[in-house]
């Protein structure tokens, strides 16, 4: 008993035991679960709910080391006192280090394929709705083009070029796993899905580029994929974070056009140049008929520069109220953390009555079962309303946004007493071709589109073994879109119709489940990842709609309304996939890497013949900055070639595609039935993007200077187009497997320290610059042919969105008339279609972006600059603009002032002719080179200026934080573009056109 009390009391003696408290240093809270060991040893705790720990350490312990993700591993030296209290440091780069890779998450030294990523800084508070806008100029390679300026509108997003001609082209977007269905289901008003998501909830977005990332995400990965995680919980003391800012939205720009004066003028000559009848008698002719001005056939000089000029677009285009309010919660203990906001925005676009509100609820709740078992659960609750405009485009009369700046320039608003002038039934004529009174049209009609999401997912893991976890996931998108239109029997669309009532419903329910077996080892200097995985994905839409017109009055709106019931419909659609997946990765010593990823999907969508499709890929790495001759070196301190091949697939079809179809709707005899509508494709398959990817990353003096740069060659097979039949059968074409596509290119990322203070608050200065080069070409159509029949822009040889006209040659400078280029370049007044040729196309070929961030004292200076270069695109509403009086309505002062009036005079723009068409020639405005313009440009897209209060200011204050910021979107765009803005995507006639946003804000800690 003597001796074992001896061991025992020796033993004792050898430890002892060590206690103290680990807190933030930032603000000085307690840091449950940090991670505290002795160096050397595997002995360890982790800190409690309270921050405290207890270890019992060996008497030849030197020191502890403290660790936890988001802060700064410290250690510190063990001396005679029992007790060691910690003071973390935040470390922004330990999160910025990680990249979301597809089911899983790697170190960004450690990625081998071609991944951009976008920190919460660079996005937050931003006067934007969907979270795709925010990715403009950010990442290489990620073209971003808005379609209008609506609030939550469509968005273009084109990740390495176009990858398809038919199918979709867009990217997957992915929230904390779930899969969005990202299609436009609004039929009033463009609405965009990813709308739903407060950009301030988001923690970081990461793009997967090249096919051999993507690979993981098979069928649906072509166009790219963007994974967005949302802000989680952290252990601790809960903190609460209040955001608000409030600003305006300007129009980017208003068009000059003529004023009165100068209109009677131009069409008086284009009317002269017409009938050669006489100058003053066609102004008097423009002045009292065609312009219907009391008396204007005797107005002398004197009076017709008295004639009042109504300004039309100041009254459709607004500075716009934009408010936005966010407060959130956070915290929790070694157990279980939660994030939980709520959010309020409320948008006016640049033009009336095109609004959009949206109040959404984010809650994020994490908990530790056991030491084994994890489970959590995250959702987000959003619905937004905008209000519905006459139209998103065209040249529709009524639509205010296309008719502004066209309206004759006489034309008057509003009568004296204050009614809207030239209403049908009051009695008053409304001259010109746009015979509408548009502020009215505007103000009368109504309608609202309201969308309704839940996206959220549950999730469990469990440690089966050391380094073996499982992972059971479930996933929810759901979407409820109605919308409501009615046209006010004021107006000319329902005047005749006594009001006409439109209303539609559309249900969205997206499912996902995947399984997971995640394995994760390392041995000595050999580093091994697995990944096996099952997935199962089932969408349904559904719809109804219904119309009906003859309203009693404009205060009765709803259907039940109506005498005449006009149309209802109903429709339900559906697809289902089944996919399993597996990743292979491996690296030794840090040094040499290498990945395998295989997927098989199986799709409802295609042919029965061709249901699964395999894409595999394969990635290897070389960090060659880990050798021995360079480990050292101060001047390099990254260096890493990296090099991939992949295929993905594209099953951006309709969901009945390859199927053999009926339609119903026929009447026959009285009696219904259903006619065949398509053919059936049993072999239809899957596009397939084969990608390869060679890539260095880089970095100097301690990562001072550091970026990557990216070259790729991505080809599209097997395209999904629609072959024709011959109309004999019945049908006008099926959806065939026929084309190939290609695009290539180079990006760069380069990031800079350029000044480093090694004081807290020193002066810090920081250089971001995004270059991408991308080149796309179509490589073959079906039989042979080297134009699509049905699109004269898809041109074997030549990029998607070719443009394949006239080219026009000038005006002749003795008569004024205008001239074009034969195919033999020879002048000719009547160019025919033989005469067209390849001028340019729409794909842009230089993108990016340039940032910088500035720092002392408190203060922030962070703006970027977004450029485009390469392309060229017609603009409907110059088109229209850059007439010049050939009929009546308004053109732009530019043609005007340059037009040819004399004989001898250089100019472009053709002397003014009635109806456009001189004797034995075409229209000028007709379809030439005439009508295309260069769309490049370099914008400030965002600058922000902002001061965040001493934190012991703060802390006396009991706050954890204040901020005070200013900030500015698309103040400034250096361009040579006549329209209202070169930035747009696809048609821009009567297009909404984009804001630029002046916004204030406060952010409070506490």
């Amino acid at each position: 008993m003597f001796i074992l009390l001896f061991v025992a009391t020796t033993a004792m003696a050898q430890n002892r035991t060590i206690t103290g408290t680990v807190t933030s240093k930032e603000d000085g809270l307690p840091l449950p679960g940090v991670s505290v060991k002795v160096r050397g040893t595997n002995v360890g705790v982790s800190t409690g709910a309270n921050g405290r720990f207890s270890l019992s350490v060996p008497s030849g312990a030197t020191a502890l080391e403290f660790s936890s993700l988001g802060f700064r591993p410290q250690s510190i030296t063990i001396g005679s006192s029992n007790v060691v209290n910690a003071s973390l440091d935040a470390d922004a780069t330990t999160l910025s280090d990680v990249v979301i890779t597809g089911y899983g998450v790697q170190k960004k030294k450690d990625v081998l394929g071609a991944t951009s990523s976008i920190a919460a800084r660079d996005i937050e508070n931003r006067p934007i709705a969907s979270l795709d806008k925010a990715m403009q100029g950010r990442a290489a390679g990620v073209v971003v083009q808005a379609n209008n300026g609506i609030p939550g509108g469509a968005i273009n997003v084109r990740i390495r070029g176009t990858g398809s001609i038919q199918a979709g082209t867009q990217p997957l977007y992915v929230v904390d796993g779930v899969q969005l269905n990202t299609r436009n289901d609004a039929s009033f008003t463009q609405s965009n899905p990813l709308a739903f998501l407060n950009t301030n909830d988001i923690e970081s977005i990461d793009i997967l580029k090249d096919a051999a990332s993507a690979a993981i995400y098979g069928a649906q990965a072509a166009n790219g994929v963007v994974i967005i995680t949302t802000k989680k919980g952290k252990a601790g003391k809960t903190k609460f974070n209040f955001n608000a800012y409030g600003g305006a939205a300007s129009p980017l720009k208003k068009l000059d056009v003529l004023n009165t004066q100068d209109y009677v003028t131009l069409r008086a000559e284009a009317w002269n140049n017409q009938y050669l009848d006489g100058y003053e008698a066609n102004k008097q002719y423009v002045l009292g008929t065609e312009m219907r001005i009391p008396n204007g056939a005797t107005l002398t000089p004197a009076q017709i520069a008295e004639l009042r000029t109504y300004n039309w677009q100041d009254e459709v285009f607004q500075n716009g109220v934009i408010q936005n309010y966010e407060l959130s919660a956070s915290g929790g203990n070694d157990k279980t953390t939660f994030y939980i906001s709520g959010s309020y925005n409320a948008s006016e676009a640049a033009v009336k009555k095109v609004d959009f509100k949206r109040g959404s609820l984010k809650l994020d709740l994490n908990h530790k079962a056991t030491e084994r078992l994890n489970i959590g659960a995250s959702i987000n609750l959003s619905s937004f309303a905008q209000a519905i405009p006459f139209s998103t485009d065209g040249s529709f009369l009524g639509n205010p946004a296309f008719s502004a700046s066209l309206m004759i320039p006489s034309n008057q608003i509003r009568n004296d007493d204050g009614s809207y002038f030239g209403l049908l039934g009051s009695g008053q004529v409304f001259p010109g071709i746009l015979n509408q009174n548009i502020v009215a049209v505007n103000d009368y009609n109504s309608g609202q589109q309201k969308s309704n999401f839940v996206v959220g997912n549950v999730n469990a893991s469990y440690l089966i073994t050391d380094g073996l976890r499982f992972v059971s996931y479930y996933g929810l998108d759901y979407r409820a879109v109605q919308g409501k239109s009615y046209r006010d029997p004021r107006t000319n669309d329902g005047y005749a119709r006594k009001g006409l009532g439109q209303v539609e419903s559309i249900w969205n329910t997206n499912f996902l489940t995947t399984q997971t077996l995640n394995y994760d080892k390392s041995l000595n200097k050999h580093n091994i990842n697995a990944l096996l995985g099952f997935e199962y994905k089932s969408e349904i839409q559904e719809g109804l709609n219904a119309a009906a017109d003859g309203f009693p009055s404009p205060q009765f709106t709803f259907l039940n309304s109506a005498a005449n019931p006009l149309s209802t419909g109903e429709f339900q659609s559906e697809f289902r996939r089944i996919s399993t997946f597996a990743r292979a990765s491996y690296n030794y010593d840090n040094k040499y890497y290498a990945s395998v990823i295989a997927r098989m999907d199986g799709s409802s969508r295609f042919g029965s013949n061709n249901q699964f499709g395999f894409f595999p890929s394969v990635q290897v790495g070389w960090s060659i900055s880990e050798e021995d001759f360079l480990k050292s070196s101060n001047l390099i301190s990254l260096l890493k070639l990296k090099a991939g091949y992949g295929t993905t697939g594209n099953d951006q079809i309709a969901n009945f595609a390859s199927r053999g179809l009926y339609g119903s709707g026929a009447v026959y005899n009285g009696s219904s039935g259903i006619t065949p509508t398509q053919l059936p494709n049993p072999d239809l398959k899957w596009e397939k993007n084969e990608t390869i990817n060679v890539g260095l990353d880089f970095g100097f003096w301690k990562n001072r200077i550091s970026g990557s740069v990216e070259v790729y060659n991505r080809l599209s097979n097997n395209l999904l187009l629609d072959q024709p039949v011959q109309w004999t059968s019945g049908y006008g074409a099926f959806t065939s497997n026929i084309g190939q596509l290609q695009n290539r290119g180079i990006e760069v990322e380069l990031k800079s320290d350029n000044f480093r203070s090694s004081e807290p608050d020193g002066f810090n200065w920081t250089s971001t610059f995004i270059f991408a080069y991308n080149r796309n070409k179509v490589k073959k159509l079906y039989s042979g042919l080297q134009v699509l029949p049905s699109d004269q822009s898809i041109r074997v040889g030549h990029s998607i969105g070719t443009i394949f006209t006239q080219k026009y040659a000038g005006v002749n400078p003795a008569t004024g008339r205008p001239m074009f280029y034969d195919i033999n370049d020879n002048i000719t007044y009547s160019p025919v279609l033989a005469d067209r040729r390849i001028i340019g196309d729409t794909q842009p070929e230089y993108t990016g972006g340039f940032n910088n961030l500035f720092q002392y004292k408190g203060f922030e200076l962070d703006f970027m600059f977004q450029y485009e270069y390469g392309r060229i695109q017609s603009d409907g509403q110059l088109s229209f603009l850059l007439e010049n009086g050939n009929r009546a309505f308004n053109t732009l002062q530019e043609a005007f002032d340059n037009r040819w009036t004399t004989p001898g005079q250089i100019t472009t723009y053709p002397r003014p002719y009635n109806n456009g068409v001189e004797p034995g020639g075409i229209n000028h405005a007709s379809g030439s080179s005439r009508l295309f313009f260069k769309t490049d440009y370099i914008r400030l897209r965002s600058i922000t200026f902002a001061y965040n209060l001493p934190k012991t200011l703060a802390n006396k204050l009991k706050l954890n934080n204040v901020r005070v910021y200013a900030q500015g979107t698309n103040l400034f765009t250096y361009d040579d573009y006549m329209g209202y803005d070169p930035e747009w995507f696809s048609a821009s006639t009567g297009i909404i056109p984009q804001a630029k946003n002046y916004t204030f804000g406060l952010q409070v800690g506490f």
